[in-house]
């Protein structure tokens, strides 16, 4: 329900594990296969000459130190960003009132919201004094064109979810008619160690 880019982070999964199981590979054979450990020497020997030459050609002047070191530590400065950015965009979309729209009323003009909690004791109400629920958490997703309602439900153990998933979605319903309002509506159940240990006579 939110708007985590999914598909490019499979993508990127992907790719990291191809990456690590060639290196993995890599490793493997380094160690347990001598002709390749000789070429491989080979090659990294060359490697490291080459860029030791090209820090020596670019080297400052007055200065010891390549300004190739400038544009890698610049290189991982972006990667860095880059990263902090991307953990930024992830699971984005939790909005905070339901319901937020101004009325441009000529005698009295103004917005009308609507926060979580108060979906929250509609969907109470709706729902009556039940035994088979622990308790009900209600979020906001942002959505379009209208917001979107998450309903985490956690039920008594021996609850079927069924018909409980539909109770909510009914009651979620009713909610929000009464508020005039429509959208998407996730009924999220889940079972956990609260569910297993709290008493029978609790209720809502």
């Amino acid at each position: 329900m939110n708007q985590t880019p999914r598909l490019v982070n499979r993508i990127l999964l992907i790719l990291i594990g191809f990456l690590l199981l060639l290196c993995g590979a890599h490793l493997m054979l380094t160690a347990f296969a001598a002709d390749y450990a000789q070429r491989w020497q080979v090659i990294a020997s060359g490697a490291g000459a080459w860029f030791g030459n090209l820090l020596t050609i670019n080297t400052l002047p007055g200065q010891k130190d390549s300004w190739v070191w400038i544009l890698i530590a610049a290189f991982l400065i972006c990667i860095i960003l880059l990263m902090l950015w991307w953990i930024t965009v992830q699971g984005r979309g939790r909005g905070g009132d339901y319901v937020s729209k101004y009325f441009a009323d000529e005698n009295t003009p103004g917005r009308i919201e609507i926060s979580p909690n108060a979906v929250d004791q509609m969907l109470r109400h709706f729902l009556g004094r039940r035994s088979d629920i622990i308790s009900i958490n209600i979020s906001v997703w942002n959505l379009l064109p209208e917001a979107g309602l998450r309903v985490k439900v956690q039920p008594r153990k021996g609850t079927a979810p069924g018909p409980l998933g539909r109770d909510v979605a009914r009651a979620a319903r009713l909610a929000q008619e009464a508020l005039g309002v429509s959208g998407p509506v996730l009924v999220y159940v889940v079972v956990g160690t609260r569910s297993r240990f709290a008493r029978t006579e609790r209720v809502i």
